[in-house]
């Protein structure tokens, strides 16, 4: 059998083990009522957030764009049953506080308040689109640029889910690579399969026990993940060494444990990027990628 071939076989069975709904089949071609057809479209910039108030729930995908020259992240939430949505906030922003253990508090709270069901980091280059299964039921959509700074004064929109639209990931595309991330003995990593295409959707499941971003940012050529780790190493101790990064974060927002979405990058140029998870680790309050998730790839 040979290398393609194998490398496809594990991919229609991780698709299979890690399927966005319970009535996912065999993978195959994506059905032309594929949600990412139709996918909902929501604007982020400084005057605010832009989506339809209700949709569909089930299987549904969200279009991001920005016009800010920053570039713009969005984070959707669902508090769980009688927890409220100030008390989510609050939390949320003790998780971003430069104080370790103020962080590590505030994350390990947002994770049993609120399922945390993805997002987009967006430039006005590079649009995303992530797909996921969502019940019926009201999600937040999150300006998280503004709220990192202003936590005081959250920029939200609330959206009804109602009812399903019977779509399943059979009718979702077939992913071009997987990223699992994991907890090991080792600490938190990334597991990529056949991460090698700037064009194409991946897979990205959460199998850790804490939530879970998919940051990637470009770097030089021939950056290795060493030299990643130590750049990190020496920011988190103070020091102000030399970036290895040469443009904006664009991926997918944070996802909670068990959690699974497809995403697509638009407008992404082929080139050297690093996978970086930027939520707090639920110990010691440092992003997971200072404590090692993190991984370059080559993205032809």
């Amino acid at each position: 059998m040979s290398g393609q071939l194998f490398s496809r076989g594990v991919r229609a069975a991780a698709v299979a083990v890690l399927a966005l709904t319970t009535t996912v089949g065999a993978a195959g071609t994506a059905a032309a009522t594929s949600p990412e057809d139709h996918p909902i479209e929501v604007g982020v910039d400084a005057s605010g957030i832009r989506a339809p108030d209700s949709h569909q729930g089930g299987l549904v995908s969200f279009r991001v764009k920005t016009a800010d020259a920053n570039g713009r992240q969005l984070q959707l939430l669902r508090p769980h049953d009688g927890v409220s949505l100030d008390r989510v906030l609050h939390d949320l922003a003790d998780s971003i506080s430069s104080t370790p253990s103020t962080a590590a508090t505030g994350i390990r709270a947002v994770r049993g308040e609120a399922e945390a069901l993805g997002g987009a980091l967006v430039t006005p280059q590079i649009h995303e689109q992530f797909t996921e299964a969502i019940s019926p039921g009201t999600v937040y959509l999150l300006d998280f640029t503004a709220f990192r700074a202003d936590p005081a004064h959250p920029v939200v929109k609330s959206m009804q889910l109602v009812g399903t639209n019977g779509q399943s990931a059979n009718q979702a595309r077939f992913p071009g690579g997987i990223v699992i991330q994991q907890d090991t003995t080792e600490g938190p990593r990334f597991h990529t399969m056949d991460v090698v295409n700037a064009h194409l959707s991946y897979l990205v499941h959460n199998d850790s026990t804490e939530i879970r971003d998919m940051q990637l940012r470009p770097v030089a050529s021939g950056t290795t993940d060493a030299q990643v780790q130590t750049y990190l190493d020496k920011a988190a101790a103070g020091g102000k060494p030399s970036s290895p990064f040469t443009g904006p974060a664009t991926g997918l927002g944070a996802i909670s444990p068990g959690r699974t979405a497809l995403v697509q990058s638009h407008g992404l140029k082929p080139g050297s990027y690093v996978l970086l998870c930027s939520v707090p680790d639920e110990k010691r309050g440092l992003p997971h990628a200072f404590l090692g998730t993190h991984k370059v790839v080559e993205l032809r």
